[in-house]
Parts: C-alpha cells; sequence; structure tokens
C-alpha cells in the first residue's frame, strides 16, 4: 500500500510563501545575533585637548633716552662778505681766491694799490711832527707869559696875556694830526685783506686791476673751523628735547648730543654734533620749531674723517630726555593701544597700555602689564582673551 508524502513540492512551495515575513525575520535576527558575537572590542582613548603653540619674549622695562629724528642743511658758521672800504685799484690777488680754495688764518688775500694812501700817511705823520714843535712852543712861550706876568703883573693876568689860547689850539692841532695819521695809517692797513679765519672761498667778484670803491664787493668768505645745521622739530618731539625754545644760546650742560649722517641714518658716513641754541620763532614753511646744532670741523679735520661740505643734506638723530621705566616693544605688535600677553597661567590676556611715544620701528609704553606677562610674537589667526596656550620664550 503506497503512502503520499505529508508534505510534496508544491505544499512547500505554498507554505514557504505565505511565511515569507517570519521567515525573513528569523534570517535577520540570526545575522544580527552572529554580528554581535563577532564585533571586536573597542579601545576606549583619552581624549587630550591640543593647546596652541606660541613664540613669547621676556617684557623687561628699561632706562633710555629719546631719539628725536631731523634732517638740514650744512651752512658755515661764519660767513663773510669783503668789501672795499677805499677808492683803489686791486693790485694783487692771492692764488688762493679762486671760488672752493681753502686759505688759512693771517692769509694775505687781496692787495690794492696803496701808494696814494702810503702818501696820505707820509704827510699826515709830517703834520704830527709840525704839531708838537708848534706846541712844544707854545708850552715855551705860555711859560715864559706866566712868569713875566708873576714879576712885573698886579692881580690876574689875562687868558690871551698868558697864551692859554694859544696853547690850546696847538693842543687842538697837534690831536688832530695825530687823527689824521691814525685814519692814513688804517687806510694803508685796509689797503690789504687778510684772513682772520681758516675758511674758504665761496665766490670773487674782482679781478686784478679792477677799481673799487667804498662798498664794493670783493668776495665771499666762510669759516672752515665750525659749521651749522639748522634742525626742525616735530611737535610731538618737543617735549622730548627738554630744552626750551627762547632763542637763547645753551650752556655747555644743557646741550644736547646730535649724530648725523649722509641721506640716511643707516650710511657709513658720520658725524658728531651739539645743540647749541634753540629758536623762539616757528618756521614758516614747516610751521615747527627749530633747533641748531655746531660741528666743530676742526676735529674732522685732525682724524682725517670725510669733509663735510656746504649745502649738503644730511639726517640727524637727536639724543634727547632720558626716560625711566620704559618697555619697549616693536610697534607692529601694538594694535589701538594695546598688546597680546601670555600671563603666568599660560593664557593670553589683551592688555591696555599707555604709549608713551613711537620712535622707528618701536613703542615705548610706560604702563599697562602685569608681573609674570610675557610678550606674544606670534600671529594666532583668531586671538580670544582667556586661552589657554603652551609656549616658547625666546
Amino acid at each position: 500500500m503506497n503512502r503520499k508524502p505529508l508534505l510534496d513540492n508544491k505544499n512547500l512551495k505554498e507554505i514557504m510563501k505565505k511565511n515569507i515575513g517570519i521567515i525573513a525575520l528569523l534570517v535577520s535576527i540570526l545575522i544580527t545575533i552572529i554580528l554581535i558575537t563577532l564585533r571586536p572590542e573597542i579601545e576606549v582613548e583619552n581624549v587630550v585637548q591640543k593647546l596652541p603653540y606660541v613664540k613669547t619674549v621676556a617684557i623687561n622695562n628699561r632706562t633710555i633716552n629719546a631719539k628725536i629724528s631731523s634732517q638740514g642743511v650744512i651752512a658755515p658758521e661764519t660767513s663773510l662778505t669783503i668789501l672795499s672800504e677805499l677808492s683803489s685799484k686791486v693790485e694783487w690777488l692771492s692764488p688762493k681766491m679762486e671760488p672752493g680754495s681753502n686759505f688759512n688764518r693771517n692769509d694775505t688775500l687781496i692787495i690794492l694799490d696803496r701808494r696814494d694812501y702810503e702818501l696820505a700817511f707820509i704827510t699826515a705823520k709830517s703834520n704830527v711832527l709840525n704839531a708838537e714843535v708848534n706846541l712844544e712852543r707854545e708850552l715855551a712861550e705860555s711859560d715864559l707869559a706866566n712868569r713875566e706876568w708873576e714879576r712885573i703883573g698886579v692881580g690876574e693876568g689875562s687868558d690871551l696875556t698868558l697864551r692859554k689860547p694859544q696853547l690850546a689850539q696847538a693842543k687842538a692841532v697837534l690831536a688832530a694830526a695825530e687823527a689824521n695819521l691814525e685814519q692814513a695809517n688804517r687806510n694803508l692797513e685796509r689797503a690789504i685783506i687778510i684772513a682772520q679765519f681758516d675758511g674758504r672761498v665761496q665766490s670773487r667778484s674782482v679781478e686784478i686791476g679792477t677799481t673799487v670803491f667804498p662798498g664794493t664787493m670783493m668776495a665771499k668768505i666762510y669759516g672752515t673751523d665750525y659749521f651749522e645745521v639748522r634742525l626742525v622739530v616735530a611737535d610731538q618731539d618737543v617735549l622730548f628735547t627738554g630744552l626750551d625754545f627762547n632763542g637763547k644760546s645753551l650752556s655747555a650742560s644743557n646741550q644736547l648730543q646730535v649724530e648725523f649722517s649722509q641721506g640716511s641714518l643707516a650710511s657709513n658716513y658720520r658725524w658728531k654734533g651739539n645743540i647749541v641754541r634753540t629758536e623762539a620763532e616757528v618756521d614758516p614753511l614747516t610751521r615747527m620749531l627749530a633747533i641748531v646744532a655746531r660741528i666743530d670741523n676742526r676735529k674732522m679735520k685732525a682724524t682725517s674723517q670725510t669733509p663735510l661740505a656746504i649745502g649738503q643734506y644730511v639726517s640727524a638723530e637727536i639724543t634727547g630726555i632720558e626716560m625711566d621705566n620704559i618697555f619697549v616693544l616693536p610697534r607692529t605688535l601694538v594694535r589701538n593701544e594695546s598688546v597680546w600677553v601670555v600671563d603666568n597661567q599660560n593664557a593670553l590676556r589683551k592688555r591696555n597700555v599707555e604709549i608713551l611715544r613711537y620712535e622707528n620701528e618701536n613703542a615705548f609704553i610706560r604702563t599697562g602689564f602685569e608681573m609674570g606677562d610675557r610678550l606674544l610674537k606670534t600671529r594666532l589667526s583668531s586671538l580670544v582673551d582667556g586661552l589657554k596656550v603652551t609656549y616658547d620664550l625666546e
């Protein structure tokens, strides 16, 4: 007897079709159990916050002198226009009278024709001798008249009898003759132009044979022992000179030192000088006050230093007043009167500071920092007050 199978293929397909959802759910559960069982163990790591790394530098106060920058043009301290005091002709010119040539003290520069003045001198000298003889004669006659009057006269004699007017006239004639002699001698001296200082010829306007008259300009010269430079001072720098702008000369103890250079302060050519006086008026062009520096050119001659030239443009750095307890920072690190620092808790802080002055690439700060502050040098993309950092101290 043949038995039919309990489930044939057809019936099996129908059962699976009806229960496909349950089967899929069971398979999903089985796979999930397997994945959970076989999952790797997760290692828990401690997350460490990375602090920004910055560079800092110590902030120290110190004593410093203000440095005031200015510019000026070299000018002679002593300049002279040689004018003729006589009516004559130019008889001789020194070879040193060429424009730009140097001369020394007591050098003879120009000689005028002196013959007429020599004759006048001889005449004046003769008149003095005649006046002296006449005075001696009058003195003798006056003495004789006084003795005669004492012998035969009664009472007081008249001035004319005692020859007092004649004696006074003789004395006056002698005084006039001596004055004429002195004038003639001075004219002889004026005919010879002698240098009173070491100097240089700026220009010459006469030649040998030129006729000159009183007031005729013959040459312009200037001294080379000392030079001057007029320096204007900006309004914000006036206080730091420590000077009174009253137009007076400064005593040696109050004179400021100044260093000059050709073109720029980075030049290799440098000269030293002193501020010797201030001006009391505002410069009409720059509307600023001015001071005058003096350069001793004799020292440069002695040391064969590069000479200065009149009209040369120079830069100047004046050493001003001394300031105590000043913080000197790069001015690029100062923004809107504030500075970023790292405090003693390794946190960024923004300090509001008192800026005394800016000088070239530096800012002078008087107050605003706290104990333990270090100047932040690293430029961060964002600055947050209180942000913790790690730093390297330069």
